[in-house]
Formats: structure tokens, sequence, C-alpha cells
């Protein structure tokens, strides 16, 4: 569309929307379960930019991707693995395998 959004409006969208998404995990008035699950429902190509964003993908990793067909389902999990060196408990995001797949995503790994 001539007057639409550009793809660079579409990221910083995504990345003050990953911004919002932190700060609400971390307010101590917002009730969160341990296990909590988060459902966003968004167009290909703003998840596409949101997961570029969320893992730092570069412009020719976002450029090889696919939109999901409609309708589709992305899961990115939350792992965890305890690490007995620094005795601590290492979490990062992954999408898995099979959204991987449907997107054509690059291996990642987001460590929080």
């Amino acid at each position: 569309f001539p007057n639409g959004e550009s793809g660079l409006d579409v990221y910083n969208r995504a990345a003050t929307f990953i911004n919002t998404l932190f700060r609400d995990f971390c307010n101590p008035n917002i009730n969160f379960d341990d296990d909590y699950n988060v459902v966003i429902v968004t167009h290909g190509l703003t998840l596409r930019l949101f997961l570029m964003r969320w893992f730092q993908f570069s412009v020719e990793d976002f450029e090889n991707t696919v939109n999901p067909e409609n309708g589709g389902t992305v899961v990115m999990n939350r792992m965890c693995e305890y690490d007995d060196v620094s005795q601590s408990t290492k979490a990062w995001f992954e999408v898995d395998v099979e959204s991987r797949r449907k997107l054509k995503l690059p291996e990642h790994r987001q460590h929080i």
C-alpha cells in the first residue's frame, strides 16, 4: 500500500511492544504464575519482525524467512537449565522446531 507502514515502522512498533512485555513481566502488581503463557495474534510480517528484534537476526536472516500460513501458529518457549558451575539457573527463549521450519528461521537462542 502506498501510504502504509514501512518495514522499519513495523520493526520499531515490535521493539516497543517487546519493551512493554518486559515491563509488564517485571511489574510486581501483575500476578503472573511461574508458568504463564502469552498469546500474540498478529500478521505474518509483524511476527517475523518481532522475532527478528527478539532474537537479533540480521537483515539477511530476516529476508530468508517466510510468513506463516493464514491462521498458523508459531510457538516460542522459555527454556531453563541449571548450571552446576555458576550454581544458577540459565533461561532462554527458543522458537520450537516445527515453527522454525515453517518460517525458515535460523538457529537461535535468546538468553534472559
